[in-house]
Parts: structure tokens; C-alpha cells; sequence
């Protein structure tokens, strides 16, 4: 080819890049916009508790989801970087609406464990290959450095849009909770719509082609080159993981416990969700000014503080905790993805983040399990501040992680 046609055909490369990333951010914030709206958020352990399950049981469909999502969530990340982070999102968002028709048609305990395993497929599905889809179109860019920012707004919007539907879920309520799940059912299904529009970027698509049987070994290869850089903050970040997320679950317990009708519990819900993407607004600006260890190691030990406290079971106290947590997690979440996302090739992306997923839910399946069975001795409250313990262990590995990383650095 000529100098002067290779020249010619550079800018249109540049503009099909720009063309595509801009198209596949669009496609990101409504799928999460979409998806964030979670109408049950606020409500589905009541619903739950409607059905007749005590606090037992609940913690046993949460263990069982969770377990469900570990056994699948390394197989799906390595679907996902072998045949198409699309393809692996949209097969997930289809699993998400047929637990929700699942629901409305289903009675029983036995048929709502096989539901929250499935919840637990279409988890690992979407996990890790959503952004790794991201990622990957702003690298054909160049314009790496705006993941990070993408990922904000698009998380202050969802949260914003999770919060009207948190509201509506409890108007919904009112209607029938079959009408829940009837709107739930909607929003996925929007969701699968929007993804559909989607484009794999052609460098993953050129890999997927390339060489679809090395993806396990190129994981495997990565890890041990890079175990100690890695593992240590992943393992941080599970165990938080498995401190907050049970927190969000049983709160709502906590509320019907101390009187407070389904129809407060979604305004707590709405307020705490609002906050967070107003977080999140301000956080597109000042995100440049975070690292990773600050921020973790703030989150956590104000975490482990906050859960303590809620032992004296003060109204006011547990309020403030509610806020405070439902706003760190998402915080510790953003930086860490950073964190995470630009020490990983393209290569094995999806399959990665899917083994971050896994230990992240193998911890919080055994939080939940500790859950349940702590909740048949003691108060609800009680529970959540012995979650405390949890959160200085983060903390405590958070710093042995950046004592290895400056030794490392020096």
C-alpha cells in the first residue's frame, strides 16, 4: 500500500475507534442505568418473609446464590473472554428476566433455591465481562483514562434511576408483589435490549479468533508472574466485600424489626441511593486525587467503626451506619476496579475479574451462612456489629498489602 493511501486511511480508523467507543459508553450507561434499577432492592426480604421464610432460610437463599455464582463465575469470565464479553452479558440478562417470570410462578422453598441459583449464574455471566467490554473499547480509543469516569457516571445515573425504582417497588407493593416482579422482568428485558446494540472491539475479536483454547493458561501464567502484587488486595477487598453485603440484606430486617412499615424502609433506601450518586458526581472530579490505599483503608477501618457502634442498637446510630456503609461499598468498588482493570491484559480481562467474582462471592457465601446461623442466637443487631471483627481484618490486610507494595516499589 502507498505511504499516501496509508495516510489517507489513518483518520478513518481513528474516527471508526472513536465511533465505536462512543457508541459501546452509550450502550454501558443505559444497560446500567437499566440494571441498577433493582425494584426489589429495598423490599425482597419482605417479600421473602411474605412467602413464609424465616431469617434462616433467607440466609440459606443467599448462601445458595452465592454458591451457585462461585461455581460458575470462573467458567463464565473464560466464556466471556473465549466467545464474547457480549454474548456472555446478554446470556446472563436473559437468565435475570427468567428468574423473575420464576418468581411470579413459583411457591415453595425448594423452587426458590433453584431460582437463586440461577440469580447466581446470570451474576457470574454479566460480572467482570460488562466492563472488560468497556475497557477494551476505550483502549481501540485511546481513551483509557476516562474508564474510570465512564464508570462513575454511569453508576451515579443507575443509583439515581435505582432509587425512583426503589419507590416504585413500593408502590408496586402496594398493587401486588407479583407486579414487582412483573416491572423487574420489564427492566431487564429493556436492559437485553439495549445490549444487543453493543460491539465487541475488534481486538477482542481478533483474539477470540486467535486462539480460543489458551485462555485458561494465560490466567494461570498471569497469576503466578504476578500473585503478590494482586492477591493481597483482592483478598482485602473479598473479605469487605463479605462484610458490607450481607449489612445491606438483613438491615432491611432490621428496620421491620424496629417497627418501620415497607413503605419507610424504600424512602431509607431511596434517600441512602440518591446519596450515593450524588457521591458519585462528585467523585468524576476529584477520582484523579484518590489512590487505592487511601481509599481502602480509610472505607474500612470507618467500616469496622460504624458496625461496632451499632451494638448499643440507637436508632440514630443505625441510621448513620446505613448511610455511611451504602455509601463506601460503592467507592471501595469504583477504585478498586481501577485498580484491578489496569494491571490485567486484554487477553484475560473477563476471565480475571470473573476469579476476583469468585473469591469474592465463596466470602460472602460463608458471611451469609455465619448470618443465618448467628440470627437464630442473637438480635439482628447484635449480628451486624460481630460483622465488625470482619472489616478490621480487611482493614489489617489492606495494610500488610501496601507494606508488600512499597517493598516491592523501593
Amino acid at each position: 500500500m502507498p505511504f499516501s493511501e496509508s495516510v489517507a486511511d489513518a483518520p478513518s480508523a481513528v474516527e471508526a475507534g472513536y465511533a465505536l467507543s462512543t457508541r459501546n459508553v452509550r450502550i454501558y450507561l443505559a444497560y446500567r442505568v437499566l440494571t441498577l434499577a433493582i425494584i426489589d432492592r429495598a423490599i425482597f426480604v419482605i417479600f421473602l418473609m411474605h412467602k413464609g421464610f424465616d431469617a434462616y432460610q433467607i440466609g440459606i437463599l443467599q448462601g445458595v446464590f452465592f454458591l451457585a455464582n462461585i461455581v460458575t463465575e470462573v467458567p463464565a469470565g473464560m466464556f466471556g473472554d473465549a466467545f464474547g464479553r457480549k454474548r456472555s452479558v446478554l446470556l446472563g440478562l436473559v437468565a435475570y428476566c427468567a428468574y423473575a417470570l420464576g418468581v411470579i410462578a413459583s411457591d415453595g422453598f425448594v423452587p426458590f433455591v433453584c431460582l437463586y441459583a440461577l440469580l447466581g449464574v446470570a451474576l457470574a455471566l454479566v460480572y467482570g465481562s460488562d466492563t472488560a467490554l468497556l475497557y477494551d473499547s476505550l483502549v481501540v480509543d485511546g481513551r483509557v483514562a476516562h474508564f474510570n469516569r465512564v464508570q462513575l457516571r454511569a453508576n451515579a445515573l443507575g443509583l439515581i434511576s435505582g432509587a425512583f425504582a426503589v419507590l416504585a417497588g413500593g408502590l408496586l407493593q402496594k398493587v401486588s408483589w407479583n407486579a414487582v416482579y412483573a416491572a423487574y422482568f420489564a427492566i431487564y428485558a429493556a436492559a437485553l435490549g439495549a445490549w444487543c446494540l453493543a460491539i465487541e472491539p475488534p481486538e477482542a475479536s481478533a483474539e477470540l479468533s486467535a486462539g480460543r483454547k489458551d485462555v485458561t493458561k494465560e490466567l494461570f501464567a498471569f497469576i503466578r508472574g504476578h500473585w503478590r502484587s494482586v492477591a493481597l488486595p483482592i483478598l482485602g477487598f473479598t473479605v469487605f466485600a463479605a462484610c458490607t453485603t450481607p449489612f445491606f440484606t438483613f438491615s432491611q430486617a432490621l428496620f421491620k424489626e424496629n417497627g418501620f412499615s415497607v413503605e419507610h424502609i424504600t424512602w431509607f433506601f431511596f434517600a441512602a441511593q440518591m446519596l450515593i450518586g450524588f457521591v458519585y458526581l462528585v467523585m468524576q472530579r476529584t477520582m484523579s486525587f484518590l489512590g487505592f490505599y487511601p481509599v481502602v483503608l480509610a472505607s474500612t477501618l470507618l467500616t469496622a467503626i460504624v458496625l461496632a457502634a451499632m451494638f448499643f442498637n440507637v436508632a440514630a446510630v443505625d441510621f448513620t451506619g446505613f448511610f455511611l456503609v451504602m455509601i463506601i461499598n460503592p467507592i471501595v468498588t469504583v477504585v478498586a476496579n481501577e485498580y484491578f482493570n489496569k494491571r490485567l491484559p486484554s487477553r484475560i480481562r473477563a476471565s480475571f475479574l470473573s476469579l476476583i467474582g469468585l473469591c469474592m462471592s465463596l466470602t460472602i457465601a460463608v458471611m451469609y451462612f455465619l448470618y443465618s446461623y448467628l440470627a437464630q442466637y442473637l438480635a439482628i443487631y447484635k449480628v451486624m456489629a460481630s460483622t465488625s471483627l470482619i472489616a478490621a481484618c480487611a482493614c489489617a490486610i489492606f495494610v500488610v498489602a501496601r507494606c508488600v507494595d512499597t517493598k516491592e516499589q523501593a
